[in-house]
C-alpha cells in the first residue's frame, strides 16, 4: 500500500507539473490558476480555490470556459488557507490577465489579508481611471504603485515585491515603483481572495492565468509570461535516475548557468532520496531568462537469486538461471540460463543488473566422479544364437538395441553394444563389447514340387557345403516318392555356421481319363469328342476337346487327360465313318410314274437320297420319261410359247391364219383348265394360281398335236 501511494503521488505531481505551461516559472511557483474550465491550483501545491458564483467565460485567445468573469456584486474565489505566508522582508510576485468592464466602481481583483492589525497584506485594485499595486501594514496607511486602466481590453499585470521595493508591470513594461516602510509588522497565514477584498469591494471584470510565486520574477521570466513562450530554450533535468538499496545521486541540469531544484536538492551535489519522486528543477541563463524541465527518482532494491548449489556428473549439461534482476552477469564465462559443460568443481557467482542496481550472489557446482564400467569380453557364434551380456561396475544399467543385462538373447547380426551404468548419484559411464554373429549359409533347398504319382524326383539345394536331406533322400540322387511330405535341407558355411531350408513336395495322383464310346457316323458328318476325368485335354489328329469335326475314314483317337496338378492318363476311342452308296434307274411313265413315295408326272432327271442299308444317304438318279393319256402329244405349226418351261407365266406367238379360232388349255389327264379366242398374232397368258405340272395348248375342236407347256 505504501509504495501504491508513493506512485499515486508521483502520478499526480506528473499530472500537476504537465498542465503547467513551459513558459510559466516552475521554480518558487506557489500557485497557478488558467482557469481551464475550474478554478484549480495546477501546479505541485494543488492550492485550489472555491468559486462563491464566478462564471467561466472566454479568454484572450476567444477560447471558451478558459476565463472567469465577476459580476462586481457577490463573485469571487477564495482559499481561506494558501500555502504561502508573506511579510515585508520577503520577496514575492503575483501575475494576472484582467479585462475590465465599462464602470466607475472600483474592485479589488486579488488580495491577500486579514483585518487583524499590523498584519501583512497586499493586494491589486482597478479604479474609474488607474489601477494599482499596494501594500499595508493591516489598520495603516496604503503604499501604491500606480498606472491607468483601460476598459474592455486584457491587460498583463505583473506586481514584484522585493524586500520592500514594489514594481508594477502593465503589458511587459515597467510602470511604477514604491517602497514600504513600516516596521514591527505582524506575518500570518491569511485568506486569498480573487474579485474581491477583505472587507467587500467587488471586482466587475474577466480574468485569467494567474500565478504566485515566492520570489521576485526577473524581467526576462515577465516578458515570457507576456509572450506565452520561452526566451530561454534546451534546459534539461536529465534522464530518469534509479537509486539502488539506499545509494545517494547526483541530479545536474543542463542548457542554462545556473540551476535551482524543487525538493532542496542543490545542482550537481550527491543526496540520498527517501522516496520515489520527480524533481524539477529551474535554469537561469545570465540575462535571468528562466526554463524549467524534470526528471523522475525512482528507489530501487535489488537482491537476486543465484540458486541452490548443484551437483553434476563430469559432461553434464548444467542451466545456471538466476532470478531478481533484469540482466545477469557470471563468472567462470556462464551464460544466465543457457546450458554449459560443467567440467571441474567450483564456485560461480552471479552479478544481477536491474537498471542501475546491481547485487551478487554465489552457488556451489560440484562435479561427482564417474563409475568404472566395464562391458565385457568380446563375444564370436553363429546368427541366431543366444548370447548373454553382463556389466560390471556400476549400480544399474542401460544397454542399448533392446539388451537387458544378464538376459539372453538372440544375435541375429554383429553389432556394438554399448552399455550406460550409473553410480550411486546417477553419473552414468560406458563401455561397449562386440557380438559377432557370423552369418548363417543362406541355403535353398528349390521352389517347392508338385510330382505324380510313379515320377520320380531330384532335390538339388544350393547355398553352402555338406547338404543333408532328411527322410533318406540325397541330394542329387533321383528318388521315387511314395507320397506328400516335407522334406529339410541343412548346410554348413566356412565359419562353422549351419543353416537349413525347406521344401514341400505334393505327389498328385493320376486321373481317371476317359476319351468315351466308340463312335459310327456317316462320311461327311461332324461329330464332337469329349474327354472326361480331368481338367484339360489334348488330342492326337489335331482334334480339339469339345469342338466339332468331320472325319474322312474310320481312326482312332487317343486323347492325353490333366488333373489339376499335372498329373497326366491316356485314353482313345474309335470313331467308324461309313460311306454313301450312289445309282441310277432310267424308267418310262404313263401320266405319272412313283419311286421311294415320290409320284413324277413330267418327264426329266431327278435325285433322290434316302439312308442305305447302314444308314447313310444314298443318291438315286431317275431318269425318266412320261406318257400320257386322253389327249395325243401333236405339234401346232409355227406356235411358239416362250419361255417354256416357265412359271406360269409366258408369251404365245401364233401365225396369222389362226386368227378368229378358239384355242384350248388343259392338264396332262386332259381336263380343260380355259379357252380363249386367237383376237391377236401374240398374247401374254399368266397361269401363276393353277399347279406345277404339264400342260397342253391345242386348236379346240381340230385335229393337230398340241403345245406342250411345262409349269414349274
Amino acid at each position: 500500500m505504501k509504495h501504491l501511494l508513493l506512485l499515486t503521488s508521483v502520478f499526480l505531481s506528473l499530472v500537476l507539473w504537465s498542465q503547467v505551461p513551459s513558459y510559466v516559472p516552475q521554480y518558487g511557483l506557489l500557485g497557478y490558476y488558467p482557469f481551464n474550465g475550474t478554478p484549480d491550483d495546477v501546479s505541485a501545491n494543488a492550492a485550489n480555490l472555491s468559486n462563491n458564483g464566478a462564471v467561466l467565460t472566454t479568454d484572450r485567445f476567444g477560447t471558451a470556459n478558459a476565463a472567469y468573469s465577476f459580476n462586481g456584486v457577490n463573485q469571487n474565489l477564495i482559499n481561506n488557507t494558501p500555502n504561502f505566508t508573506f511579510n515585508p522582508a520577503s520577496s514575492f510576485t503575483y501575475s494576472f490577465w484582467y479585462n475590465r468592464n465599462v464602470t466607475s466602481v472600483n474592485g479589488v481583483l486579488i488580495m491577500n489579508a486579514t483585518n487583524a492589525a499590523g498584519n501583512f497584506i497586499w493586494l491589486f485594485q482597478a479604479g474609474a481611471t488607474n489601477s494599482q499595486f499596494g501594500t499595508n501594514k493591516q489598520q495603516s496607511a496604503w503604499f501604491w504603485a500606480q498606472t491607468t486602466t483601460t476598459t474592455s481590453v486584457w491587460t498583463h499585470i505583473v506586481c514584484v515585491y522585493n524586500a520592500g521595493a514594489m514594481t508594477l508591470y502593465k503589458d511587459n513594461v515597467p510602470v511604477a515603483t514604491a517602497t514600504f516602510t513600516y516596521t514591527n509588522v505582524t506575518s500570518a497565514n491569511m485568506p486569498l481572495y480573487i474579485g474581491r477584498g477583505v472587507g467587500g469591494n467587488y471586482y466587475n471584470g474577466k480574468m485569467d492565468d494567474i500565478g504566485i510565486w515566492n520570489r521576485a520574477l526577473t524581467a526576462c521570466e515577465i516578458n515570457d509570461l507576456y509572450n506565452s513562450s520561452n526566451s530561454l530554450t534546451g534546459v534539461s533535468a536529465g534522464v530518469d535516475v534509479i537509486s539502488c538499496n539506499n545509494s545517494a545521486i547526483t541530479l545536474n541540469g543542463s542548457g542554462a548557468m545556473n540551476y535551482f531544484w524543487n525538493q532542496n536538492v542543490s545542482n550537481g551535489i550527491p543526496f540520498t532520496p527517501v522516496s520515489n519522486g520527480t524533481y524539477l528543477v529551474t535554469g537561469f541563463n545570465a540575462n535571468g531568462c528562466s526554463a524549467w524541465d524534470e526528471t523522475n527518482v525512482t528507489l530501487g532494491q535489488l537482491s537476486i537469486n543465484a540458486g541452490q548449489d548443484v551437483s553434476v556428473c563430469p559432461g553434464d549439461t548444467v542451466i545456471l538461471n538466476a532470478t531478481g534482476a533484469q540482466s545477469y552477469t557470471w563468472t567462470n564465462g556462464v551464460t544466465n540460463n543457457q546450458p554449459f559443460l560443467a567440467t571441474q568443481s567450483g564456485t560461480y557467482i552471479a552479478t544481477g543488473v536491474n537498471g542501475v542496481c546491481t547485487d551478487t550472489d554465489t552457488l556451489q557446482i560440484n562435479v561427482l566422479p564417474l563409475p568404472q564400467i566395464t562391458a565385457g569380453n568380446d563375444t564370436v557364434l553363429c546368427a541366431g544364437g543366444l548370447v548373454t551380456l553382463a556389466a560390471t561396475g556400476g549400480q544399474n544399467y542401460q544397454w542399448n538395441n533392446g539388451v537387458q543385462n544378464s538376459v539372453p538373447f538372440t544375435a541375429l547380426n554383429s553389432a556394438s553394444y554399448i552399455v550406460t551404468g550409473f553410480s550411486p548419484a546417477g553419473c552414468a559411464n560406458q563401455d561397449t563389447v562386440e557380438v559377432v554373429a557370423n552369418p548363417v549359409p543362406n541355403i535353398n533347398a528349390g521352389n517347392d514340387v508338385t510330382t505324380c504319382s510313379g515320377q520320380a524326383v531330384v532335390f538339388t539345394a544350393i547355398g553352402g557345403f555338406n547338404l543333408q536331406w532328411n527322410n533318406g533322400v540325397q541330394d542329387g540322387v533321383p528318388f521315387y516318392p511314395s507320397g506328400n511330405g516335407t522334406y529339410v535341407v541343412t548346410g554348413m558355411s566356412n565359419d562353422g555356421c549351419y543353416g537349413t531350408d525347406t521344401l514341400v513336395l505334393s505327389v498328385g495322383p493320376l486321373p481317371d481319363i476317359s476319351a468315351g464310346t466308340d463312335q459310327t457316323i456317316c462320311a461327311g458328318n461332324p461329330i464332337t469328342l469329349n474327354g472326361s476325368g480331368g481338367i484339360t485335354y489334348v488330342w492326337n489328329n489335331n482334334v480339339t476337346d469339345g469342338q466339332p469335326f468331320t472325319p474322312t475314314q474310320t481312326a482312332t483317337y487317343g486323347v492325353t487327360g490333366f488333373s489339376g496338378i499335372g498329373c497326366s492318363n491316356t485314353d482313345s476311342v474309335t470313331v467308324f465313318v461309313n460311306q454313301p452308296s450312289q445309282s441310277t434307274i432310267t424308267a418310262n411313265g404313263i401320266d405319272v410314274y412313283s419311286l421311294n413315295g415320290t409320284d413324277y408326272t413330267t418327264s426329266g432327271t431327278y435325285t433322290q437320297v434316302i439312308p442305305n442299308s447302314v444308314g447313310c444317304d444314298s443318291s438315286i438318279t431317275l431318269v425318266l420319261s412320261m406318257d400320257y393319256t386322253g389327249i395325243s402329244e401333236w405339234e401346232l405349226a409355227n406356235w411358239k410359247v416362250y419361255p417354256n418351261p416357265n412359271n406360269g407365266q409366258f408369251e404365245v406367238i401364233v401365225p396369222t391364219d389362226f386368227l378368229g379360232q378358239s384355242v384350248q388349255l388343259v392338264d396332262a389327264f386332259g381336263k380343260e383348265i380355259t379357252t380363249l379366242l386367237v383376237s391377236s398374232t401374240s398374247w401374254n397368258m399368266d397361269l401363276g394360281k393353277v399347279s406345277k405340272g404339264t400342260y397342253f395348248l391345242a386348236i379346240k375342236n381340230q385335229p393337230s398335236k398340241p403345245i406342250r407347256i411345262v409349269i414349274q
